[in-house]
């Protein structure tokens, strides 16, 4: 019977979906209803409407838990804040587009117009004005400028049917010198990436999602300043009441040794990395730790700490930074920095 109810359901949902209500039922997923928003969600994916889609699907998976953390309150928040601002984008640029007639052209205008490429923040993006690094480093002052700039795009969703996302990300960082007179970029590594991930099929599950990829990452210098390694990687995700916990390991891509700029770069690295984030109310907490796990005299490793918190912006805020180890970047891979810095996270 259960067979039954659901082939029929499959059946008829394309029908039911062209008479919702989509207004009552947004009222009603705004305070709690769960199905609504699944309903919403499947309604804007038979529209073609990709990004609210998404959102409502967001919206209707994270309803459907019993106890709602603050990250989870916290984020739905962020979601009803994006459901606005489309409604409200599209209403200020519709009378700009009223005269073109043909449909595709109409939506291409407008995604040009609204910048809506659907590309997301994928880890932080932080500008530290001041940082200090209490270790002497030649030919470089202990100050600096410190920034970061990361982003995703999905490329397919849901190809495998598990419900998988295929993502291509890109994550530059960089370390400024503001303190010389020329203020010169002393380094700049850069990590483009491609991944899978996926949710775990247990709900109820305390294991959340799966993410698997491939990513380069070089400091796009020549000769004796070259550093670049390529590595296939596992990362998953656990949650414990409220911190999400995401241990990750590599496998580095072998080079031919005549090509090879840091041939001992495992030795300070490791094979993989843990983090561990604790939001509480409106500030955030993550601790990323590494090491080689050689228990010995040739032990390698790092610990950066962040923390954001709010400020008169809802979308920006407050950032406090901690990092103590090797290989803060490419070109210090064999090298300790003890550095700490103050500025502005963009996003966490």
């Amino acid at each position: 019977m259960k067979k039954v109810s659901f082939l029929l359901s499959l059946v008829c949902m394309p029908l039911l979906l062209l008479a919702i209500d989509t207004t009552a039922l947004e009222e009603k997923a705004r305070y709690g209803d769960a199905e609504a928003a699944y309903t919403l969600a499947l309604y804007y994916e038979e529209e073609d409407d990709k990004e609210r889609a998404f959102l409502w699907y967001k919206q209707a998976a994270m309803l459907s838990l019993e106890k709602k953390s603050a990250q989870t309150k916290a984020l739905e928040s962020t979601i009803a804040e994006r459901l606005h601002k489309i409604e409200r984008t599209e209403a200020v640029y519709s009378s700009f587009l009223e005269n073109y007639n043909d449909t595709d052209t109409y939506t291409s205008m407008k995604q040009m117009i609204t910048q809506a490429f659907d590309i997301a923040p994928y880890k932080m993006n932080y500008l530290l004005p001041m940082t200090y690094d209490k270790v002497s480093h030649d030919n470089r002052k202990h100050q600096e400028t410190k920034f970061q700039l990361s982003f995703q795009k999905d490329l397919v969703d849901n190809l495998l049917g598990l419900h998988e996302s295929i993502v291509l990300a890109y994550t530059h960082t960089a370390w400024w010198q503001t303190a010389e007179d020329s203020a010169p970029f002393r380094e700049t590594n850069y990590q483009p990436e491609l991944f899978v991930i996926m949710p775990h099929v247990e709900r109820e599950s305390f294991i959340k999602a799966y993410q698997f990829g491939i990513v380069h990452e070089s400091n796009g210098k020549d000769e004796e300043k070259s550093r670049s390694w390529n590595r296939l990687y596992a990362k998953a995700f656990f949650q414990a009441g409220d911190m999400i916990i995401a241990p990750r390991i590599w496998y580095r891509i072998k080079e031919k040794a005549s090509s090879d700029d840091n041939p001992d770069i495992d030795e300070y690295l490791g094979n993989g990395d843990l983090e561990l984030i604790y939001p509480w109310k409106k500030h955030t907490f993550k601790l990323l730790v590494r090491n080689n796990l050689h228990f010995d005299s040739d032990n390698k490793g790092a610990v950066q700490l962040d923390w954001t918190f709010p400020l008169w912006e809802e979308n920006l805020f407050g950032y406090l930074q901690f990092y103590s180890g090797y290989a803060e970047s490419l070109i210090d891979y064999n090298k300790r920095s003890d550095r700490i810095g103050i500025g502005f996270a963009l996003s966490r």
